[in-house]
């Protein structure tokens, strides 16, 4: 028998776990069509599991986020942005917050992997996106410990 192929064997999933049982419809259903994605592009491994979770659940937070906001407004003209309080003073609403930490964790989420300019460049160019403080370990351990 000839070896066909001699290297590094490839972390690439091309089939997706099932999604924890406790998690909401939403983040199921986004971990779901993301995971998909990522396999179809060719570029979800193993060790990027947790991360796939994390940005399911802050995708599934920041569509109830844009949709709480946009019910407000619906209801009341920038009422979905400012919240107003009794003794007339506003502030950004509780909805907006969320959407924007949302979108800041799905950002993360999408550089660890490759979908931003300078990831994809860190990427093609090494064939590893290499992140601080062991960051893939710390993300594998916790998603093991579920």
């Amino acid at each position: 028998m000839d070896v066909a192929y001699k290297g590094i064997a490839t972390e690439i999933i091309q089939e997706l776990p099932a999604p924890p049982k406790w998690w909401d419809r939403a983040t199921k259903a986004h971990y779901k069509k993301q995971g998909r994605t990522l396999i179809a592009a060719g570029i979800l491994k193993a060790r990027h599991l947790t991360t796939l979770g994390i940005m399911a659940q802050n995708l599934a937070q920041w569509e109830a986020a844009v949709r709480a906001v946009n019910d407000k407004n619906k209801a009341e003209k920038m009422k979905g942005y400012i919240q107003k309080f009794a003794n007339n003073t506003t502030n950004i609403s509780p909805e907006v917050t969320l959407k924007e930490h949302a979108e800041k964790q799905i950002f993360i989420c999408l550089r660890r992997f490759g979908l931003d300019p300078k990831s994809e460049k860190e990427i093609s160019a090494t064939g590893q996106l290499e992140l601080p403080l062991n960051l893939d370990q710390i993300l594998t351990a916790a998603g093991a410990k579920k």
